[in-house]
């Protein structure tokens, strides 16, 4: 990972932390020595990843007031925020010349 040549003692938050991507990242950031909160709306894996990783775990979707209160409640619990992986994402399963600006939307 480049930018922090050491994560030890940092605070990273992973949207879409619960699986994929975002459960990988979460899962080397702890490995490199940072504190992670992993954020997902899928309450069940989000628990069961944060067990298995090492990481907090707070439920939220991807809506600009819920993102809100994620940042505001990691701040009060460890005092700042040194990274964010924005992760996480919904969209239709389809291929990308099908979508359309309204998927997007």
């Amino acid at each position: 990972m480049a930018g922090f040549s050491d994560f030890s003692g940092r605070v990273a938050v992973v949207t879409g932390g619960a699986s994929g991507i975002g459960k990988a990242l979460a899962a080397r950031l702890v490995a490199e020595g940072a504190t992670a909160v992993i954020a997902d709306n899928d309450a069940d894996l989000l628990a069961t990843t944060a067990k298995d990783i090492g990481a907090t775990s707070y439920v939220v979707d991807v809506r600009a007031a819920a993102v809100q209160q994620l940042a505001d409640w990691t701040v009060g619990e460890f005092g700042r925020v040194d990274f964010v992986a924005d992760n996480a994402g919904v969209g239709p399963l389809a291929p990308f010349d099908e979508l359309t600006h309204d998927d997007f939307r």
